[in-house]
């Protein structure tokens, strides 16, 4: 009898039992799984003291800076000796000085025309005078001229002169009559000759005051004291008007045009604002210094210097009032005074034109705000922000919120958030809410 067949039943019967041994019900206990709790990172939220900052670069640059450029030409007669490169010179300093040969003798020449054109005048008035003198008795000759002529009509019409008498007088009386016109015309003469020759007086005197001014432009001397930065010329070397001489940079004070991005600028203007402008103030740019001061935002200039960090206060001075074209930055003006005093409690050196400095703005410090850190921001489906905080029962809830500016790492919350609320900084994957938390503090873990 052959069996070989049957050999094949055990397996499946196995088989059969064990498909039914997986698939029977485990047996009811009579109570629900136990709910896990989930691990996440927390923190509590409290209220704190914010400060905001924004760091700019740029180079220190002299307040002002004054070129000496020739005004007149000639050969250079003194140089100071201290007006090499780098040199410090006090205000008033002479620092150069032109012959003033050529103009000497201008004036000279000036003062010798005034001499001339003053006798002129003292030659015409005298000439007046006498003209006038002269008309008076000129006047009373031709008064006795004309009565004579009256005279002897009387006679002709009695028959007692001849007609060649009458005759006589009447060419002297007209004789007589031209001269005291001749006078008259030359007498209203004079005014005019005494404006030609006043003029000729100023245009004199035009040219003593020029003379003068050109021996007073030969000379220059230091606007204010500052570091030699620029000599073009030595002693004894011909300069003509225009020539650049030299450039001094003023030491009283540096500026630093930081270059700000507005991505840090703007949230610490945001922050420094906040409370002090109304709702509906306009805000006047041409005016952002007094509102920054307003706000109580101050700048520091910082140089890393052999290890350690030099610091400056600095003012606000203005802004530049446009975007620069290549990086976007904006552009804010700080000042420091006194660059060039070395304070050696505080290992601080000078400040030097062209150094390469970072500029800090910071706010004044803000009590009260709301800070989180940013990366505990979510956003819903409609962009709407929020935030997963742990309620009493330590559950996953959602809280909506608005953020405002951002400052660092952390952003602040304008509303949602009032204080001693627990965030959730860690998420479950997925997050659920109302699921069962496990809170570990975020100091714990920077502990640990």
């Amino acid at each position: 009898m052959n069996l070989r067949p049957l050999m094949i039943v055990p397996p499946i019967a196995i088989a059969i039992g064990v498909f039914i041994t997986m698939n029977r019900e485990a047996p009811d206990t009579g109570g629900a799984p136990e709910e896990r709790a989930v691990a996440v990172r927390v923190q509590t939220i409290e209220p704190t003291e914010v400060t905001g900052t924004a760091i700019g670069y740029g180079r220190a640059e002299a307040v002002r800076n004054w070129s000496a450029v020739a005004e007149v030409q000639g050969r250079i007669t003194f140089m100071h000796e201290g007006h090499a490169v780098g040199s410090i010179v006090d205000e008033g300093t002479v620092l150069i000085e032109i012959d003033t040969t050529d103009y000497e003798l201008a004036r000279k020449k000036a003062l010798a025309n005034i001499a001339a054109v003053e006798a002129q005048i003292a030659e015409l008035e005298q000439e007046e005078a006498n003209s006038i003198a002269m008309l008076e008795v000129e006047e009373r000759i031709l008064g006795v001229a004309e009565d004579e002529f009256d005279r002897i009509v009387s006679l002709v019409e009695r028959g007692a002169s001849s007609q060649s008498v009458l005759d006589g007088s009447r060419r002297a009386m007209l004789a007589q009559t031209v001269s005291v016109a001749s006078l008259r015309n030359a007498i209203s003469l004079f005014p005019s000759k005494r404006q030609s020759l006043e003029a000729t007086m100023s245009l004199r005197q035009s040219e003593i005051a020029e003379a003068e001014r050109s021996i007073e432009k030969a000379k220059i001397v230091a606007p204010f004291r500052g570091r030699v930065s620029e000599a073009n010329v030595e002693a004894g070397q011909y300069v003509r008007v225009g020539d650049r001489l030299m450039s001094v940079d003023d030491v009283s004070a540096v500026e630093i045009t930081a270059e700000v991005q507005p991505s840090e600028f703007g949230p610490m203007i945001s922050l420094a604002f906040k409370g002090e402008l109304e709702p509906d103030e306009n805000i006047d740019t041409s005016q952002a210094v007094t509102l920054l001061t307003r706000a109580g935002v101050t700048a520091e200039v910082a140089m890393a210097q052999s290890g350690f960090q030099a610091t400056w206060p600095a003012e606000l001075v203005r802004t530049r009032g446009t975007l620069d074209a290549d990086t976007g930055a904006l552009g804010v003006v700080v000042r420091v005074n006194d660059p060039l005093v070395s304070v050696r409690p505080i290992n601080r050196p000078p400040l030097n034109s062209g150094t390469f400095v970072a500029v800090r703005f910071t706010t004044g410090p803000r009590a009260g705000v709301i800070v989180i850190p940013r990366t505990a921001v979510r956003y819903d489906d409609d962009g709407v922000p929020f935030v997963y905080t742990a309620d009493n029962e330590n559950r996953l809830t959602v809280t909506r919120i608005k953020a405002g500016p951002v400052l660092g790492a952390d952003v602040v919350i304008q509303e949602g958030l009032s204080g001693g609320e627990t965030l959730v900084l860690s998420l479950p994957r997925p997050p659920v809410p109302g699921m069962k938390l496990a809170l570990i503090s975020q100091e714990d873990v920077q502990n640990d």
